[in-house]
């Protein structure tokens, strides 16, 4: 009987997991509504702390929802994205523009998370922003190479009046600012078509192919402190990934 109590155990976070998408997926949690809490939902499944935080780890990787400290886990879509994701660990195998290139400003504002806003940054509805738009150039006479949004919580909002606020991660300046690192970082690619709000500053048809890299940048207790998103036309960015095979010992 040991070994099958041990496989009930193994698997009980993906039931509870389970069963949450599916009280998702039918509305009983709606977008933008909260979870019960951890707490609550020890007591429902009769599961420890540990097996409930998987199960809810389960549908962040989801993206399902998002979890925030003193709030609670947020449902931000009813259904998981129909993606194939690859992990990395080093931030520098995503972080590979040139130092040759640099942002410039176009013009920064505060802004409010509508619906659409907050699914793309996996952030609550309604939260506040302080945006920073860029067009990114290799020099001031080449084509744009991209715009990029960049989205930072407003008690940073003081990085974009640094003097290296153009050439320098701003990631980096928010740590050298605020003192908050990354503790977690995840990085989305997908193609779409040219935005046509983004076609003259690009200098690029509307709807024509463009690729879109999303970054988002988790501080400590899972918050989101820095989201960025730039969007390159067809044929002005190439993202590389260099993979070699690493010969173990065997065990």
């Amino acid at each position: 009987m040991a070994p099958k109590t041990k496989h009930r155990t193994s698997t009980r976070y993906r039931d509870i997991a389970a069963e949450l998408q599916k009280e998702i997926r039918l509305g009983t949690y709606a977008v933008g509504k909260l979870l019960p809490t951890e707490t609550e939902l020890m007591a429902r499944y009769s599961a420890s702390r540990q097996t409930v935080r998987e199960a809810l780890r389960i549908l962040l990787e989801q993206g399902l929802i998002i979890r925030r400290a003193g709030l609670g886990s947020v449902v931000i879509a009813a259904e998981p994205p129909v993606l194939f994701t690859h992990s990395v660990k080093s931030l520098n195998e995503w972080l590979r523009y040139s130092n040759e290139t640099y942002r410039q400003v176009v013009r920064s504002s505060e802004i409010v998370a509508d619906r659409k806003l907050a699914g793309m940054l996996k952030c609550e509805l309604g939260k506040r922003w302080f945006l920073i738009e860029a067009i990114r150039r290799s020099d001031e006479f080449a084509a744009p190479l991209g715009w990029t949004e960049i989205y930072v919580l407003r008690k940073f909002a003081g990085v974009v009046k640094r003097r290296d606020h153009g050439r320098t991660p701003v990631h980096e300046q928010i740590a050298k600012m605020y003192g908050e690192t990354i503790e977690y970082a995840q990085l989305e690619v997908f193609a779409r078509g040219l935005p046509t709000k983004l076609a003259k500053p690009l200098q690029a048809k509307p709807g024509s192919p463009a690729l879109t890299m999303v970054r988002r940048y988790y501080g400590l207790r899972e918050e989101l402190f820095e989201v960025t998103v730039t969007t390159h036309p067809e044929g002005r960015y190439i993202y590389t990934m260099d993979m070699q095979r690493s010969l173990r010992p065997a065990p």
